[in-house]
This record gives C-alpha cells, sequence and structure tokens, in this order.
C-alpha cells in the first residue's frame, strides 16, 4: 500500500471540490447581483405603474359630477363610488339645464385601467349626447351612447370589446316628472311606507351586436320617497363569516332598515355595511350608488 498516493489523490480530490465550490459560490454572486438587478428594475417599474396609477385616478375622479346639481333639484341626494384597482368601470353621470337634469350610472366591462378608459368614454359621451336629448328621453341618450360604443369599439362585426350596463333618468322640474331607461341596470324604489319596487330593464348591455330594445318609463313620484340605484359590485361583494356574496336580499334588508334616513346617512350606511361585510377579503368588483330622496 503506498499511503503517499493516496494522500496525494485525496489532495487532488479536496482541490477539485475546493474549486467547484469557488465556481458555484461565484456563480451563486453573480446570479443574485443579476437578481437583484432585475428586482431593483422591476421596483423602478412597478413605482412608475403606480405612478401613473395614480395620476390616472386624479383623471377619472376630476370627471366625477357635483352631487349639489342633485341637491337643488330633490330633497337630498348622495352617491358613492369605489373603483376595484384605484381607476375602473363604473361612471356617475349628472347633467342638468334649465328644464331640469338627467342621471345615472353605468358600469363598463372589465376592471382596471381598459375599464377605466371605457368609463371615461362614456362619461364624455354621455355629456355631449346629454345636450341634444330631452330630459324625458332617457331612451334616446342610452340609444345614441349604444350606437356611439358599437361604432368606435366593435371589432370585424364580432363581440364588442366595449359594454356598459346601467341605467339614466330624467327629471324635468317644469313639470314635475321622472322617466328612466335601464340596459342591465339596477335600482330599486321605495315608498314612503317602506315598500321596495326593483326598477325594471331590458337583459341586455350597451354596445353589444343584438341590437338593444330600450324603452322608457315614467316614475310617479307620489308616493316615492327614496330612489336607489347601484352596480352589482356592491351584491357581488365576497364576504361574511362563510365568504358569501353580499346579495341584492341582504341589500333590500338594509333598505328596510334605514329607508327613513336621510340620503347622505344612507349612503354613510350602505358603504360602512359594505366595508365590515367585505373586511380582509379583496374587493369583488368596482361599486357605486345613487340615492336621491323626493
Amino acid at each position: 500500500m503506498n499511503i503517499d498516493l493516496d494522500i496525494e489523490y485525496y489532495k487532488e480530490q479536496l482541490q477539485a471540490k475546493e474549486d467547484m465550490l469557488a465556481r458555484t459560490t461565484n456563480y451563486l454572486i453573480e446570479t443574485q447581483n443579476d437578481l437583484e438587478e432585475k428586482n431593483k428594475k422591476i421596483s423602478e417599474l412597478y413605482k412608475d405603474t403606480l405612478d401613473s396609477i395614480d395620476v390616472a385616478q386624479h383623471i377619472q375622479e376630476s370627471l366625477l359630477p357635483d352631487v349639489n346639481i342633485l341637491k337643488s333639484y330633490f330633497k337630498n341626494a348622495a352617491y358613492f363610488i369605489k373603483q376595484k384597482a384605484l381607476v375602473g368601470g363604473d361612471t356617475i353621470f349628472i347633467k342638468n339645464n334649465n328644464e331640469g337634469v338627467q342621471f345615472g350610472l353605468l358600469d363598463a366591462t372589465g376592471h382596471g385601467i381598459p375599464a377605466a378608459m371605457l368609463s371615461i368614454s362614456c362619461t364624455l359621451l354621455l355629456r355631449e349626447l346629454s345636450s341634444s336629448v330631452e330630459l324625458k328621453d332617457p331612451k334616446s341618450l342610452l340609444n345614441l351612447l349604444d350606437y356611439q360604443l358599437e361604432k368606435a369599439f366593435d371589432i370585424d362585426n364580432k363581440l364588442s370589446v366595449a359594454q356598459a350596463e346601467g341605467i339614466i333618468l330624467g327629471y324635468c322640474s317644469k313639470d314635475n316628472t321622472l322617466n328612466y331607461c335601464s340596459a342591465k341596470g339596477k335600482g330599486f324604489l321605495v315608498s314612503k311606507s317602506g315598500e321596495i319596487v326593483e326598477l325594471a330593464s331590458i337583459k341586455k348591455s350597451l354596445g353589444d351586436l343584438n341590437k338593444v330594445k330600450l324603452y322608457n318609463i315614467s316614475i310617479d313620484l307620489e308616493e316615492v320617497q327614496k330612489l336607489i340605484i347601484y352596480s352589482d359590485g356592491l351584491t357581488d361583494q365576497f364576504g361574511g363569516e362563510n365568504d358569501t356574496r353580499f346579495t341584492k336580499k341582504r341589500f333590500k334588508n338594509l333598505i328596510t332598515e334605514h329607508f327613513d334616513k336621510d340620503a347622505e346617512t344612507f349612503a354613510n350606511i350602505i358603504a360602512q355595511e359594505y366595508q365590515t361585510w367585505r373586511d380582509d377579503t379583496a374587493q369583488t368588483d368596482d361599486i357605486s350608488f345613487i340615492i336621491i330622496d323626493f
């Protein structure tokens, strides 16, 4: 047995392992440096994205109407809007003239920036179109919006990339009449005795390729105490002990309990109930609602 050869062999093996360890260490250091550099770039990109969304949020919020316009025509009024991703697809619309006021709520397809762009488009289109449509005829306003959405966003006669659902109302102060038109819009009338009546609506969205047949409906204001219109982000929100939807039924129970509160107080109650239900659960969808007291 040659002890010197064995020692030399083990030295060579040890040196080989040390060399391999050194190469592995250098590789890991290079990989770590590369990851740190990429993380830095990702962080910078993430910050730039957040900054851009902050600006987009400011732009979208700057288009929100003044609720005091509604308050000048009705006993009281309030609205609430909370987009899922800072910006989103819900739109609150209010436009007045010397005859009265048109107002409503639209829920555009999708979430985030694409939905926000569509929401802004709807807002600007409604502002432009409302100047040429009578207050008593919200159907014409939605028909024009439907046409403009199809014309602007349909691609090769396929499914529209831009759809919206919601409701527009027209109040004429001269004869104290209120009319509305709804395309998958959601809302309730509450009588002075607390009876809740759901607003009628067609079951199609604006902007799809199927011809939308809209119609006007008149509201008899004699016995109405409250009008509530809302987007489905409110009733579809998951939460509670069993992580279930808030539901229309729970919302109606809330209305029954608090319908005698003024619009602003009731809006705060709804917002608080929504937040309590949601708790730590992620926001499911954009939410918005308008409350009018007569």
